[in-house]
């Protein structure tokens, strides 16, 4: 069993409340007493998922006592579990996660066990309810269900419908949480990589009345798990799927109009064969749409699952370098000379914004480049570039999936984000993939001018570690 580390997390708690006015503040104090043992800071993001009760009322009272704590939104109607939990995750702000049931049924006094297995180097947690408080008729298509689904998609866990769950952030921002997906976290986190584990956890009976949740139509079930294998296996490469699909209805199809026409089977035959063949052209013409709408994502937004890289150094750089000190450690600091080059690249797919930018730049001695959307940006490639002003919302492409290939294909370039939203959690995540900072529309003459040239400031004197 590996142990906490020695710095606290911070942790974010994600409760979906439906009518549980009378569960919401027990579970609130038993959260926060493991939550001040065991985290530096927390927060609980409460979901009123279209409660007619008093619920939203005692979150209220939650939030006054607790400000800098507490944190809810209230939807007008009920749009189920994983509606609720993409709203939650989209709101949190600290590096692990957790997710739970508000009706007291999953206890807070297991998330130390939880902190414990995520240190041993796990992305995903979930809850294994051993003993559920239910009858047979309700848990005997559960356990269909999440033998199915772990044999198929080789997540291995025994309990997937689990809500008590604990997640690095990395992963709630990757996935897409829509439908009932809640129930495929752990699958669908496999695609890209991300490792799942579990531990057995106390299941309680429901102390009070008020709103239980379903039992889980089987059929429903069956979908989404084929729905994941899909997503899973032809999620870059659908027409491999359908194109199969069409060759088997095709032949089918081809052989039952043959051998009708030779052996004059019945009406109904000679029919079918056309049908399918017909059919088939269809499947393999929705085929060829679903690869047209892949590629155009893969060339816009689409982003691979990196967790860390190793850059090398622009050509020539080598050269330039100036020893400063001795050797500390077995590396040398050194200090790189990158040449001054005023050269800009804009991308903004507002064409007045570009011009007030260009221009400002231009005044000011830049030679300036303009993309007008993710595609073209994504073909620059030039290392003379000191300077991008990128544009954070844009047709088919969200300016931050762009930065670290323009960081890449633009190595000596700083990166600002320009962005009409003044909202703080979206510049932190643009520094997070690699910006260099984050400003707000209107933007002046002056502060273009002010970032360009403190990006040739940096970028003609960098320093470095090189290996002795």
């Amino acid at each position: 069993m590996g142990c906490l580390s020695v710095e606290k997390p911070s942790l974010s708690f994600i409760i979906q409340v439906v009518n549980e006015q009378r569960n919401v503040k027990e579970l609130f104090d038993r959260i926060r007493e493991q939550a001040i043992e065991h985290s530096r800071e927390w927060e609980v993001v409460f979901i009123d998922d279209g409660s007619t009760d008093a619920s939203w009322q005692v979150i209220e009272k939650l939030s006054e006592h607790y400000p800098q704590q507490v944190e809810a939104i209230r939807f007008r109607s009920n749009q189920g579990k994983s509606a609720a939990l993409n709203a939650g995750f989209d709101r949190v702000k600290y590096e692990i996660i957790f997710t739970l049931d508000a009706d007291l049924r999953d206890d807070p006094t297991e998330i130390p066990r939880f902190l414990e297995k995520l240190d041993e180097g796990y992305d995903i947690v979930s809850g294994w309810r051993r003993k559920l408080h239910e009858p047979w008729y309700r848990s005997l298509p559960g356990s269909a269900f999440n033998k199915l689904l772990s044999n198929l998609h080789g997540v291995h866990l025994h309990d997937h419908k689990c809500d008590f769950k604990c997640y690095r952030r990395d992963v709630v921002k990757a996935l897409p949480m829509y439908g009932d997906m809640h129930r495929m976290v752990p699958s669908m986190a496999s695609i890209d990589g991300f490792k799942s584990a579990e531990i057995p956890v106390e299941h309680h009976a429901r102390p009070h009345t008020g709103s239980e949740n379903r039992v889980t139509r089987l059929i429903t079930g069956v979908i989404d798990i084929w729905s994941v294998y899909f997503l899973k296996n032809f999620r870059e490469s659908p027409q491999h799927f359908l194109g199969g699909v069409a060759l088997a209805v095709g032949s089918f199809g081809a052989a039952l109009w043959l051998f009708s026409v030779l052996i004059n089977l019945p009406v109904a035959f000679a029919v079918a064969g056309p049908v399918l063949v017909g059919t088939a052209l269809c499947i393999l013409m929705i085929g060829f749409v679903a690869e047209l709408k892949v590629h155009q994502h893969l060339n816009g937004s689409h982003s691979h699952p990196i967790i860390d890289a190793i850059e090398k150094l622009a050509p020539g750089t080598m050269g330039k370098v100036v020893r400063l000190s001795s050797i500390r450690g077995g590396f040398s600091i050194s200090r790189v000379q990158s040449p001054k080059e005023k050269h800009a690249l804009v991308v903004d797919d507002c064409s007045i914004m570009r011009r007030i930018i260009s221009k400002a730049l231009i005044d000011e001695g830049w030679r300036v480049m303009q993309a007008e959307d993710g595609a073209s940006a994504s073909g620059v490639t030039d290392e003379t570039i000191s300077v991008i002003f990128l544009d954070i919302e844009m047709p088919h492409v969200n300016g931050l999936a762009l930065i670290p290939r323009l960081k890449r294909q633009c190595p000596n370039a700083m990166i600002f984000m320009v962005s009409s939203d003044d909202d703080i959690r979206a510049g932190v995540e643009a520094i997070k993939r690699g910006a260099d900072d984050y400003i707000c529309k209107p933007v002046t003459p002056e502060r273009v001018a002010d970032l360009a040239q403190s990006a040739l400031d940096y970028s003609s004197d960098t320093i470095i570690a090189l290996p002795s």
